[in-house]
């Protein structure tokens, strides 16, 4: 297998933790990179295949590029273009990334957004591979307007795939129409052929902060859940999850915590997700609200009608950010960025306990110099750390209970 070199110096700048949080970040020069390779990327995003392969999907020059790697990460193969010249604007800064599914048929989908304009309005783009990442079909649109971004992608036991993205689709009806509508929805889609056609691709909650990541995953009965920053009246930006109802029709918000967040500014910060095998919802998330300020975790065990009371973590002498939370197996696993003042550490902490108690927090990873946000991520057997940096590359990092 030809190898490619991750650990080449990337030259990518910092993407922000929070445009309004306050917290010390890392200058960074932003060094031009041009090149159509890994080296140039600003994130690196996983993927588990059959017989223990391993996928990464990333953006450089204006193109998509996939490769594997057999080894868990030490080596990868040469890298494989999704899209084709010319290069385009990828959304691509962190919270916004391409992202790639590897179906069991060994069938790859990929989804990333491109930018149109100035105003952030993207299209979100799909290919599919079908003889092992080979080569990809060319890329077509979800919809033939514009204005999706924060796509994400996964796969029900059953085989279904459902998208969902923010849509601001009702937001510019109502500018036409001179009304006034709070930033954008929450659209969602759902293939039955691995991902070459999609039904749905309706707006079902409307009112979802306009720039921060949409976290999805799958309930036990298959169903897609989601969370997201929502805004509540004129400019509380707190978070909401919903599920999917069993026809598509239906994705009701409710609250996971009152933390009276009023801004008239998008965060850029986006929560995290996951359900542990006994049904119980958790979310971790940033807030610098009223009532709160900080990363919070909270767990729901009725279907996110209730949360308990949020719980804060990450020491806030090194401002925390970035937060991700991952049911595994028995054990439910959080962790996020700390900064203080020189090195960026991703921090990582375990629950035995379904998340009501947790072990001492750890560092498992460190720079010196820029980074894409920490991903936490499962390859069927352990949790991992997916996390790219500047001058150490790509890493993935298995974690460990510390009990």
């Amino acid at each position: 297998m030809k190898r490619l070199a991750l650990a080449l110096t990337f030259m990518f700048s910092v993407s922000p933790a929070l445009a309004h949080d306050h917290a010390p970040k890392p200058r960074v020069a932003v060094t031009g990179c041009a090149e159509p390779i890994l080296a140039c990327a600003r994130s690196a995003t996983p993927a588990f295949g059959p017989g223990g392969k391993v996928w990464i999907v990333w953006s450089a020059a204006g193109q998509v590029f996939v490769s594997a790697s057999q080894d868990r990460g030490g080596s990868f193969a040469e890298p494989v273009a999704v899209s084709e010249q010319p290069p385009a604007t990828i959304d691509d800064n962190g919270e916004a990334r391409p992202k790639l599914l590897a179906l069991a048929d060994g069938t790859l989908v990929v989804v990333y957004g491109v930018r149109v304009d100035k105003s952030y309005n993207a299209v979100t783009m799909i290919s599919r591979s079908t003889d092992g990442g080979q080569s990809f079909s060319t890329p077509v649109r979800l919809l033939d307007e514009v204005g999706q971004r924060f796509e994400t992608l996964v796969a029900a036991p059953g085989g279904r795939l459902y998208l969902a993205w923010l849509d601001r689709r009702n937001q510019r009806a109502a500018k036409a129409a001179g009304q006034i509508y709070n930033d954008t929805g929450v659209a969602v889609a759902w293939s039955d052929d691995g991902g070459v056609s999609f039904a749905g691709k309706r707006i079902l909650a409307d009112y979802s902060c306009d720039c921060c990541r949409l976290a999805a995953t799958i309930d036990r009965d298959g169903l897609p859940v989601y969370a997201w920053r929502h805004v509540y009246g004129k400019n509380l930006r707190d978070h909401a999850v919903a599920k999917l109802s069993a026809d598509g029709a239906a994705l009701t918000p409710l609250r996971v915590s009152e933390d009276e967040w009023a801004i008239d500014a998008c965060p850029m910060h986006g929560p995290s997700l996951s359900v542990d095998p006994a049904g119980s919802w958790h979310v971790a998330w940033y807030t610098a609200g009223k009532r709160r300020q900080g990363l919070f975790y909270a767990r729901s065990d009725d279907g996110g009608v209730t949360f308990s009371e949020p719980q804060g973590f990450g020491h806030p002498a090194r401002p925390p950010s970035r937060p991700q939370v991952m049911a595994s197996g028995e054990q439910v696993w959080r962790l996020w960025k700390e900064f203080d003042g020189v090195t960026t550490t991703v921090m990582a902490q375990s629950s035995a306990d379904h998340g009501q108690s947790w072990d001492a927090p750890r560092p498992v990873a460190a720079t010196a110099d820029a980074s894409d946000h920490p991903l936490l991520v499962n390859d069927g057997a352990v949790p991992l750390l997916s996390w790219l940096t500047r001058a150490e590359g790509y890493r993935l990092l298995p974690l460990a209970p510390s009990h």
